[in-house]
């Protein structure tokens, strides 16, 4: 009866940005009470990735409404990166990453997801060069060399593309998405942005009717 709570999301989508608080909320309220995985579910691969510009439109009206809903604020050299366009806008790197310390350090999952999204939506860092990783990894105890080994090989590329057919067949098919995972079964909590006390109030309920059924 073990409870997971699965978190897919994307390192380049706005309202995954916005709901990061919330999950770091999530994790320090429930850090003994259930585990939290974290899953790149690639938004902006393969033919769906092109240069920023092209959905610039679209972008800058999402900002807005991702910063009025949840409080976050995106940086001014994101907001510059995104008014010039050209950057390849491609969650594969990212989302590669992502995986290659859900690989080495599970337990830095979730603060890693944060700090990605922190370098591009704050800081409009090139998530698409992996020289910006090396940067990235200077907050963690992790090796570089094996963190860039793992992360340029076909092994990992392989795993990314069958994390992201998994996330899919779970259900998540926008993001962010909680996946709920008691034992061997996996369901959909829920999908898009939600309040901490939503969240908060669901994995109570949650908890308690486990801890009832196992004293049953």
């Amino acid at each position: 009866m073990e409870l997971t709570l699965i978190y897919v999301y994307d390192p380049l989508c706005g309202w995954c940005y916005g709901f990061h608080p919330v999950m770091e909320k999530i994790h320090k309220r429930f850090a003994d009470q259930l585990a939290i995985e974290v899953k790149p579910g690639g938004l902006a691969v393969g033919d769906r990735a092109m240069p920023l510009g092209e959905g610039y439109g679209y972008i800058t009206d999402a900002l807005g409404q991702v910063e009025k809903t949840t409080g976050v604020e995106f940086g001014r050299n994101f907001k510059l990166l995104a008014e010039e366009g050209s950057y390849l806008y491609d969650s594969e790197p990212p989302c590669r990453a992502q995986l290659t310390m859900n690989q080495l350090s599970p337990t830095d999952s979730l603060t890693f997801a944060g700090v990605l999204q922190n370098a591009f939506f704050r800081d409009g860092l090139n998530l698409n060069h992996a020289e910006t990783y090396v940067t990235l990894l200077e907050e963690f105890d992790l090796d570089t060399d094996t963190f860039m080994d793992l992360y340029h090989s076909k092994a990992i590329a392989a795993d990314l593309q069958e994390e992201f057919k998994w996330c899919k067949n779970a259900g998540a098919t926008g993001f962010p998405t909680l996946l709920i995972r008691i034992g061997d079964e996996i369901s959909l909590m829920a999908r898009g942005y939600r309040l901490f006390d939503t969240i908060e109030s669901h994995l109570h309920h949650l908890i308690n009717n486990l801890e009832k059924i196992r004293k049953a």
